[in-house]
């Protein structure tokens, strides 16, 4: 490229991150071309957030929030366009934001109006974009890349590649980016749905469809190990009993604890909640196993304080039945699964649970540790975001420039990030995408400036 050349600059996916990067480069004297299979740009951009577009969190470290890649990584991106900087850009394109408990929202409530600014801000600075068109191949010839579509061949000197993951295919993202990255030679790492809900064992949900539920909810991860015995058991001994079946005891680790309400679904469980475990579940070949979800069904108060208020109203009670006992503490359709899991049916007496102190015990135990197997989660079709993607040990974290091919940028859920709800997602799509399209921009690379 001849000095006084204008750099040109190939980002193929116009979602949150790609339209963030053609900006982006463009401010930044390049000569910028967004490719994008759709027939409109930001079509998933429109979807986030309930169609109000949580467009940041107002997060000292957003990168605590988000998993994949290691989180040294993701904050060298994260501190390039921080989330006061996110609100200040849109308020420069006319688009003031308001936050609420630190999740920051347009004015309008409407992710359209975020959109309109983008694309408005994207004919001022004349950046080109080709709609209904499906990218087929990435190639390089010396210091050109060329963009294969189905009817051209764009050429550039740089390229982004703000694909997507496999997160709601009709909008896009059908993880075609994947392949392309792997065209040029990188490894993706493997890819799995989140913030989606969860799938459970159990043949009681039918029963509890459509309750909304405030609680804790404890995901563990559950190994097997063989008893520890200090001693040679006796023979004939319940512990070498044990040895000789193979038994092994269990030992949970706790993953995540997230506090808030869950909807009990057909067939599990859903809800804001839910999906921020869902990463942690989704990646497993056999979570019914590998998984457990503990769900604290009264929050508010400790098992000494329900144990308490248990033991008053039995009493006050007699020879009510135990169904009107938790009337009053948990939703009448939850009421007979609780019960069926402590041991008991609703139609047994409150007295029955003053004779019997264990029966007391085990129902404390079903409201605060109530158990959910989960058996895997919603698909692609239906999650917000992936887990996985391109390795970012192949990707600069300065510039998200290859590592393996100079000239090819990454920016967006293609790469192995991703967050929890609240804004995360799009700021990692804001910032990765400025990250990659300021230094796509320049005329060489960090490396070739070394």
């Amino acid at each position: 490229m001849s000095a006084g050349q204008m750099r040109r600059v190939i980002v193929v996916g116009a979602g949150a991150s790609g339209l963030m990067a053609a900006i982006t480069a463009a401010r930044n004297g390049a000569s910028v071309t967004v490719v994008d299979a759709m027939d409109r740009a930001g079509k998933k951009l429109l979807l986030t957030g309930n169609g109000r577009c949580n467009l940041t969190h107002m997060d000292e470290y957003p990168e605590e929030s988000c998993f994949g890649a290691e989180r040294g990584w993701i904050r060298e991106v994260m501190r390039q366009m921080m989330p006061e900087e996110v609100r200040h850009f849109f308020l420069e394109l006319g688009l003031p934001t308001f936050e609420k408990n630190g999740y920051v929202y347009p004015v309008t409530g409407q992710a359209s109006s975020v959109t309109a600014v983008l694309t408005a801000e994207m004919r001022r600075l004349k950046i080109k974009l080709k709609l209904s068109e499906k990218i087929l191949a990435l190639e390089k010839d010396g210091e050109v890349w060329r963009v294969r579509t189905g009817s051209w061949c764009y050429e550039g000197d740089a390229v982004i590649l703000a694909c997507g993951s496999k997160a709601a295919p009709k909008t896009g993202s059908d993880g075609s980016g994947y392949e392309l990255a792997k065209m040029a030679g990188h490894k993706v790492r493997p890819v799995y749905p989140a913030l989606t809900s969860v799938l459970c064992e159990g043949d009681f949900f039918q029963t509890v469809t459509g309750v909304r539920c405030r609680a804790t909810v404890s995901l563990y991860r559950v190994t097997k190990k063989e008893p520890k015995l200090k001693e040679k058991p006796q023979k004939g001994s319940e512990r070498e009993a044990e040895k000789a079946s193979g038994r092994k005891s269990e030992e949970k680790l706790l993953l995540r604890r997230e506090s808030g309400e869950f909807l009990w679904t057909s067939y599990g469980i859903s809800g804001i909640l839910v999906f921020q475990l869902s990463r942690f579940i989704s990646a497993c070949r056999s979570p019914e196993k590998e998984r457990i979800l503990e769900a604290d069904l009264l929050p508010d108060l400790s098992e000494e304080e329900l144990s308490r208020i248990l033991a008053v109203r039995a009493k006050t009670l007699g020879q009510e039945k135990l169904s009107v006992l938790l009337t009053g503490l948990l939703n009448e359709k939850l009421i007979p699964v609780v019960l069926k899991k402590a041991g008991m049916t609703k139609k047994d007496s409150c007295e029955k649970l003053v004779r019997d102190g264990r029966l007391a015990e085990e129902l404390v135990r079903a409201v605060k540790y109530f158990p959910l197997i989960p058996k895997g989660t919603k698909s692609f079709d239906v999650c917000q975001v992936c887990a996985g993607g391109v390795d970012t040990e192949q990707v600069d974290c300065r510039t998200l420039e290859s590592k393996l091919q100079s000239g090819l940028y990454f920016s967006g859920e293609i790469l192995d990030v991703d967050g929890l709800c609240g804004g995360y997602n799009l700021q990692w799509a804001w910032a990765s995408g400025y990250t990659a399209g300021r230094a796509a921009a320049q005329s060489g690379s960090l490396r070739d400036q070394k």
